[in-house]
């Protein structure tokens, strides 16, 4: 038999069995063919984690804590840690006052928070996986490929936000056991008050200013002071793009304080009913997620049902503070877009730039774009009108020339009179290549002073210049005008204001709450100080 005979016999037979002998080609080419068909195949190419990521997008998203089991299984250890002291407990340190809830029944709706969060954040995920015409940053490359995350993060950023998760969980633990310990009425139980419908919706909303309040400053305190920013928020901001699984992914203290003076200082200084208590615990999980979902549509359903509220925010105006240390937009919630109006921090963001976010802009920010677009118009006028009074001098840029640069492959700028050429630079840009897009061709002094850029953004614009605005004071950008909040003593005294209101209500335990907060607040204004 010929080795061309036995290669047909071998490919008609039918595949070999403990009862049928295998043939075995003879031959140099038989043998060669033999030989590449037993050579393993070659392993399927590595996907980067930003590869993997887009394709658990595509499903739902990790159910695991951080994408780490260990993780998951200290947050549900604690809660079962928690469940287990109230069990064993009975008539000692832990007993719940008359109408307050048990450890146990703590512990129970902290699994459910854990749950609900986990369902709430696979939703969002699946919306932005599947409605890419939702998304508030453009579907087209958000400059994040050439990192690890999907998000933005380098991976050794990953690695030590996993240890930061863990202690997250630990405290969040060690926080209800305290609370419990030093107020047993605090967390209020379904035989305790029972407040009307029109007192719970009233005491809700006040609720959500206090929490909002104190947060802000923090929040802000994290932005403006720059050894917090370094040190301890900043980590949170290593997501420049941002998704609802980076939600709660933040340096473990800050974490910490912010639970105390969010949650636990709105629930001691505008007490809850359990009723109301635990339906506002969800809706922030879920305003908490849609923030970060990089979304914004119908689908953000917390934020939706708040947009009636005076100032109110929407996804969009996080997602803007979220492309790097932005000193805008700084309240956790829909409600308290009030206080960035009050402190003049509040800006709309993509509210005229991107079609989902355009659906979703609230009336305040259609008044804050047409401002900024009359002040444009009137600026550019007011060039137009000098440019033609002038000579033209070398080096200099009319405004006619620039508009000619607003296409995908030639984009320049005007910032403070000087005129930048972006082009090459945008595929590197933190906020993605189409927000320099939406600015091309024209002064984008406004749009780039407000949404506070950093130090080492100025340096990086500085190093693409092309020439002046013609008619223009050419003074480059300029940097953030430091308000008087933005010291690091001022910016920190509204919270050692609420530690005062929180005080006054002689609630149990508030005065050993109170001093640590005084304590935590009167380090960190130390440390500031000599580390400028």
């Amino acid at each position: 038999m010929s080795a061309a005979t036995a290669s047909t016999n071998l490919a008609q037979a039918p595949p070999p069995t403990e009862s049928i002998v295998t043939l075995r080609p003879k031959g140099k080419a038989a043998l060669k063919q033999a030989a590449e068909a037993a050579r393993p195949a070659p392993p399927a190419e590595k996907l980067s984690l930003y590869e993997r990521q887009e394709q658990e997008l595509q499903h739902f998203s990790s159910l695991l804590f951080g994408g780490s089991a260990l993780n998951t299984a200290v947050e549900f250890g604690v809660r079962l840690a928690i469940f287990v002291v109230g069990a064993t407990n009975p008539g000692g340190y832990f007993t719940p006052a008359p109408g307050a809830a048990s450890l146990m029944h703590v512990a129970l709706m902290m699994t459910a928070a854990s749950l609900f969060t986990r369902v709430y954040n696979a939703y969002l995920e699946f919306v932005y996986a599947k409605c890419p015409h939702y998304r508030t940053q453009p579907e087209v490359d958000h400059a994040l490929k050439a990192k690890a995350d999907i998000t933005g993060r380098l991976l050794e950023d990953l690695e030590s936000q996993n240890w930061h998760d863990r202690m997250t969980l630990l405290m969040d633990g060690v926080l209800a056991i305290a609370m419990m310990y030093l107020n047993p009425g605090f967390y209020p139980g379904a035989d305790g008050p029972r407040h009307s419908w029109l007192e719970r919706g009233a005491r809700l909303l006040v609720h959500r200013y206090v929490l909002c309040f104190t947060m802000y400053w923090a929040h802000r305190a994290g932005h403006v002071v720059p050894w917090l920013w370094k040190n301890v928020h900043g980590r949170h901001h290593q997501a420049t793009h941002p998704l609802s699984r980076v939600t709660y992914q933040a340096h473990f203290f800050d974490n910490f304080m912010n639970a105390i003076y969010g949650h636990t200082f709105a629930q001691i200084v505008v007490p809850l009913d359990h009723t109301t208590y635990y339906f506002n615990i969800f809706l922030r999980i879920m305003e908490s997620l849609e923030k970060h979902s990089g979304t914004s549509s119908a689908f953000n359903v917390a934020h939706n049902l708040q947009r009636f509220l005076p100032y109110a925010q929407m996804p969009h105006h996080h997602d803007l503070h979220h492309e790097g240390s932005k000193r805008c937009n700084y309240t956790f919630s829909a409600a308290g877009g009030l206080w960035d109006w009050a402190f003049g921090t509040r800006k709309a963001g993509r509210a005229q730039f991107v079609d989902c976010v355009k659906q979703q802009a609230t009336p305040y920010d259609l008044v804050q774009t047409q401002a900024a677009n009359s002040a444009r118009a009137e600026a550019e006028a007011a060039l137009v009108a000098a440019q033609a009074a002038g000579g033209e001098a070398e080096g200099e840029v009319t405004v006619e020339a620039l508009a000619q640069h607003n296409q995908p492959d030639d984009m320049w700028i005007a910032v403070g009179g000087v005129v930048y050429d972006v082009t090459k630079y945008a595929a590197r840009h933190p906020g993605g290549r189409q927000v320099l897009a939406d600015v091309a061709g024209r002064d984008a002094t406004q749009d780039f002073d407000d949404v506070g850029h950093t130090a080492k953004a100025r340096m990086i614009l500085k190093s693409l210049k092309v020439g002046t605005l013609r008619g223009a004071a050419a003074t480059g950008p300029k940097l953030d005008e430091e308000s008087f909040w933005n010291g690091h003593i001022a910016v920190h005294a509204p919270i050692l204001a609420m530690v005062g209101v929180v005080a006054a209500t002689g609630a149990p335990g508030v005065v050993p709450l109170c001093a640590f907060c005084t304590a935590v607040l009167a380090a960190e204004t130390l440390v500031c100080h000599f580390n400028p």
